[in-house]
């Protein structure tokens, strides 16, 4: 029995070997996909970050007259 789920697991592996075509191809996608997403959430950092600072800036000026 268990030289036989050793066999089936043996089966599973090696089947799912990717090539290496294939893991550069996957790699780069990812890449690709966690560039964007870097991107994006470095355009929101900035704009939040800004808005922040002006809201600030006009309660302290509102405050100053």
């Amino acid at each position: 029995m268990k030289k036989y789920l050793f066999l089936i697991l043996c089966s599973f592996f090696f089947t799912s070997c990717a090539t290496w075509r294939g893991v550069k191809q996957d790699s780069f996608t990812a890449w690709e996909v966690i560039k964007d997403l870097s991107d994006k959430g470095w355009e929101t950092t900035k704009d939040t970050t800004s808005d922040i600072y002006n809201g600030t800036k006009e309660k302290i000026d509102d405050v100053a007259k």
